[in-house]
């Protein structure tokens, strides 16, 4: 039983959201259970008024790609998919599964443009290759002036639940956060448990995520991804080398913009991945599975 059936029948179900709305796919886990209880909570069909965008970086794995376009097909709804292109009007293109990109390309193209690298204190990847495209793609595809943004936060994400309602979604776009899952009481547990019922999944390990090699998941993690495979690396690798030389508009180098972590660039990082493997294995493991403290929240996070 999940916890939209444990609601009481005076309460109203929070999965019915307000319209106009916009509802952001992540491509993982949680917001697929999301956006399928969505759809149930209309009786199998959305009607007018709900629209669903899935936000491309171009660093997904193809495993998202995949799930993103099963659930489209197997639920029968539209998904639109976007991607940051500068020449594109308002920064914005639509792609499809077919034609959405695979090699980092918009990520890749706004490191060019900002002349840096993202990181834990700048986190322009999130900001400007999900949220805006999508908040783009509300103002100027669908022509909305207010909205109700519907994210899948749950309620065991109380800290970011209560900094998405406080700073209410980016209002100055006029989207206005909704958060049904953890309008619901919904937990990982849950989200976990139902998708062990259905007919098809993800497909990736929960310590993987969807953003390959994503510099918000934790050291441990990011050591068994690309000890799982090394290739992984090579793209971050890439990024951080072609700003390496780059400085500030004083002339001085700023060290923090050359890379995604503090302290450890990602030739490090893949260079420690694959020092004593039998040895850190077992340990990296532990870790990765524990979910373990070092990890940061972050908006296209599932």
């Amino acid at each position: 039983m999940t916890a939209a059936a444990r609601l009481p029948r005076t309460i109203r179900n929070p999965y019915r959201v307000p319209r106009p709305a916009v509802i952001s796919f992540s491509g993982g886990r949680t917001s697929a259970f999301m956006l399928r209880h969505i759809v149930d909570a209309y009786g199998g069909r959305l009607p007018g008024g709900l629209h669903i965008v899935f936000a491309n970086t171009g660093m997904e794995r193809e495993e998202t790609l995949q799930f993103v376009d099963v659930c489209g097909r197997e639920w029968g709804v539209e998904i639109a998919w976007v991607e940051y292109l500068w020449d594109a009007p308002h920064r914005t293109r639509t792609v499809d599964f077919a034609t959405a990109s695979r090699n980092g390309e918009p990520y890749a193209a706004l490191i060019d443009r900002k002349g840096f690298v993202p990181s834990v204190t700048i986190r322009t990847c999130s900001g400007t290759l999900k949220r805006d495209r999508i908040e783009s793609y509300a103002r100027h595809r669908l022509g909305l002036k207010r909205w109700h943004s519907v994210i899948g936060l749950r309620a065991d994400e109380q800290r970011r639940v209560l900094r998405m309602r406080a700073m209410n979604c980016g209002s100055r776009t006029g989207a206005h956060a909704a958060l049904p899952l953890a309008d619901a009481g919904v937990r990982e547990a849950d989200v976990l448990d139902w998708w062990k019922r259905q007919p098809f999944d993800l497909g990736i390990p929960s310590y993987a995520g969807n953003c390959n090699c994503c510099f918000l998941k934790g050291r441990a993690k990011l050591i068994r991804i690309i000890r799982e495979d090394p290739t992984l690396a090579d793209w971050w690798i890439e990024q951080e080398a072609r700003v390496a030389n780059r400085t500030g508009p004083d002339g001085r180098a700023c060290e923090s913009m050359k890379r995604f972590r503090l302290g450890e660039t990602y030739a490090e990082l893949k260079a420690a991945a694959l020092a004593h493997r039998d040895l850190f294995d077992e340990a990296a493991a532990s870790a990765s599975e524990s979910g373990e403290s070092d990890s940061f929240d972050c908006h296209c996070t599932d």
